[in-house]
């Protein structure tokens, strides 16, 4: 996990003015980054919204699997897993290490999947916050290749007791609060370890949906079926 997320489906004008509320200080866009896929069953290889920087923020979009800056090959011929990273040692692997001092990112998301039940029966869950905001953000890093490809991963970290019955694993989803101190790297490693994103127990809305095909979208993908048991 985090293996499938909605995001929303924005105009660039749109979301700088979400931006705008959630960093409230400057940022430039990237008017040439590849478009976003917005949508309700967004896929890991597939192109996201992203926002980071050390400096000036930037808000431009990556390819959802990261690969490290060193990597001399094409995106596609790295074969790690590495669509999720865990906080609690994400500062100290190779592959993210160069990301977790001068990446980080936050992605802007609805809600994300997950599965419960043995294999070849397993149901899929939508999971959402209790807000009134109009997005959330998970935590990420990202790395910018030598060619200019840009890539991402979401952070996860131990589940929060109310959701936890779901999968042991969430993503992290970063407060308010917290969006611009992160991605400038102003809270360090021991915090965002055992505090970032764990302020939002009580406020996840969860239900379950249809079964995910490859190709799923549109709002169906996400309304309630069957209980929620």
């Amino acid at each position: 996990m985090c293996g499938r997320f909605s995001a929303p489906s924005l105009t660039a004008a749109q979301m700088q003015e979400i931006v705008e509320g959630f960093l409230r200080g400057p940022f430039r866009v990237d008017d040439v980054a590849p478009p976003a896929a917005g949508g309700y069953n967004i896929k890991p290889t597939q192109q996201v919204t992203v926002l980071g920087g050390m400096d000036v923020p930037v808000l431009t979009t990556a390819r959802w699997w990261f690969v490290p800056r060193w990597f001399d090959g094409a995106v596609e011929d790295w074969k790690q897993t590495t669509f999720n990273a865990r906080i609690e040692s994400a500062s100290e692997k190779p592959t993210f290490r160069a990301a977790w001092d001068k990446g980080r990112c936050v992605i802007p998301a609805l809600g994300y999947f997950e599965w419960t039940g043995p294999k070849g029966h397993r149901k899929p869950w939508f999971i959402s916050l209790d807000t009134n905001a109009p997005v959330f953000f998970f935590a990420g890093l990202a790395s910018r290749l030598r060619d200019g490809t840009r890539t991402c991963t979401i952070l996860t970290r131990p589940a929060l007791p109310q959701i936890a019955g779901l999968h042991d694993r969430m993503p992290v989803i970063v407060s308010p609060d917290d969006i611009a101190l992160w991605i400038a790297g102003e809270i360090d490693t021991k915090t965002a370890r055992e505090t970032l994103g764990t302020g939002w127990d009580g406020r996840f809305r969860f239900h379950r949906v249809a079964p995910l095909t490859r190709d799923s979208d549109g709002p169906e993908v996400i309304e309630p079926v069957g209980d929620d048991r």
